[in-house]
């Protein structure tokens, strides 16, 4: 299945094989394992947690507020993106290019670099090799992917126990000095981009459309 973040009403028709997610002030699942409660500051992965621990999904998706992986002009569906997995470890969007380090153009994005540098060295800290992939200028700047699901778990069974200590921090001496309270979140999306690369993983790109 592929999941859509969904944090507020629209009215766009859903391709088959993609289902709502509602996050955010949408949560609906508070009987299941979830860390909504945190969706102001880590955004889409809160949905991503809540795929990981409530659902069995062989193939699993996840797509950003609202965008859809496009193949060759028609959305993405489940049983094309079974074909290209045959092939290809995940499905990802197409890299970005900056005219300066990813870094550099994510710390400009902030009102207050010095907390940013605080939580980047944070995760540099605690990544071998993630201060060398932040040195780069490009990346695939959506935290979207479809991949089989033991590829999914492997990355949150990596990724959560590094950032969630790294948010505690932030929320306990931090939040309130920023006026992006998403600071950590969009460290986690370069920090998926890196865990791609990082693991060689075989990459079918492609694009995505905002609905």
């Amino acid at each position: 299945m592929i999941y859509i973040m969904k944090h507020r009403e629209y009215n766009n028709p859903i391709p088959e094989g993609y289902v709502e997610l509602k996050i955010g002030d949408m949560f609906e699942h508070y009987d299941m394992d979830n860390i909504n409660v945190l969706n102001l500051f880590l955004n889409e992965v809160t949905g991503l947690y809540h795929i990981w621990k409530n659902t069995d999904d062989d193939i699993v998706g996840l797509c950003h507020y609202r965008r859809m992986f496009v193949n060759n002009g028609d959305f993405l569906t489940i049983p094309d993106a079974k074909k290209i997995l045959k092939d290809y470890d995940m499905i990802i969007t197409h890299d970005v290019v900056f005219d300066k380090s990813i870094h550099k153009q994510l710390r400009s994005e902030f009102e207050n670099p010095d907390i940013y540098d605080k939580y980047y060295k944070m995760f540099c800290d605690v990544v071998p090799h993630f201060k060398e992939f932040m040195d780069k200028d490009r990346f695939n700047n959506r935290e979207m992917f479809v991949c089989k699901r033991e590829l999914m778990e492997k990355y949150c069974n990596w990724m959560f126990p590094i950032v969630m200590p790294i948010l505690k921090e932030f929320l306990e001496k931090d939040v309130g000095r920023v006026v992006n309270k998403r600071m950590v979140s969009h460290l986690i999306e370069r920090l998926f981009a890196f865990w791609v690369e990082e693991n060689n993983l075989k990459t079918y790109r492609m694009d995505y459309l905002d609905i």
